[in-house]
């Protein structure tokens, strides 16, 4: 009684998760991997860009629907260079490479930044603009879009460009990706297990039915064949007198 009780709850355990994993593919569950990176080689020319990526991304995890976003700081940029000269106000190039654990991936940003300067190097700064939002498809059908938010520096009184600004990501899950074929053989198994313990408990009921006829049938049986005598020998004994 215990084993088959046991089963049952087995069975039922098996038709929750499966349920549970097949019904919640509407959402998705994002880990940031720490090893996160930005390339500014190309402003090597121009005004020498600089990044320090947040060094607790690998902490980072959160759960989308579909639809949904997610912010989080990702890294600060900054300059050393002290004074604009001509060569800043070229544009140089960078690329954000953005580590995630899951899905297992690393999806790179391209980015352009700018130095600027007005009115007599009164006012001195610098632009850092994306080439975003990236649009990632992973696993089954599963697709968000990655983006860094645009940012700049400025200063006055001849203080030049040596000034820092935070980058933050934006996550937005697009479509979750379809249910894993684990989660639907997990469903299915937690239903013909159900089904079939239930056809077990049906059949152990009719034999144990069936039992209890054939017990009656055979006490009947016994009280008639009784019934059967005592007439006999009642017979037996009226005609002797």
């Amino acid at each position: 009684m215990i084993g088959k009780r046991f089963l049952a709850l087995l069975y039922t355990m098996a038709l929750l998760l499966g349920m549970v994993d097949v019904c919640g593919a509407a959402s998705y569950s994002f880990d940031m991997g720490d090893n996160s990176s930005v390339d500014t080689s190309g402003t090597n020319t121009v005004l020498e860009m600089q990044a320090d990526v947040n060094p607790n991304l690998g902490d980072i995890i959160f759960s989308l629907e579909e639809g949904e976003s997610y912010s989080f700081y990702f890294a600060t940029f900054y300059t050393t260079e002290g004074w604009i000269n001509n060569d800043d106000l070229n544009p140089g190039t960078l690329i954000a490479y953005v580590d995630f654990n899951n899905p297992d991936l690393f999806q790179a940003i391209g980015g352009e930044s700018i130095g600027f300067s007005c009115l007599w190097h009164f006012v001195q700064g610098w632009h850092l603009t994306w080439d975003d939002p990236v649009v990632v498809n992973f696993g089954d059908d599963g697709q968000f879009t990655a983006e860094l938010s645009d940012v700049s520096y400025s200063s006055w009184f001849w203080q030049g460009p040596d000034g820092y600004a935070n980058v933050d990501a934006t996550i937005t899950l697009n479509s979750a990706p379809v249910p894993v074929p684990s989660a639907i053989l997990l469903l299915a198994s937690g239903l013909a297990g159900l089904a079939g313990f239930g056809r077990r408990r049906e059949l152990s009921a009719r034999m144990l039915r069936n039992r209890q006829m054939i017990r009656r049938r055979s006490h009947l049986i016994n009280v008639g064949k009784r019934c059967l005598l005592c007439k006999l020998f009642l017979h037996a004994y009226t005609t002797k007198l």
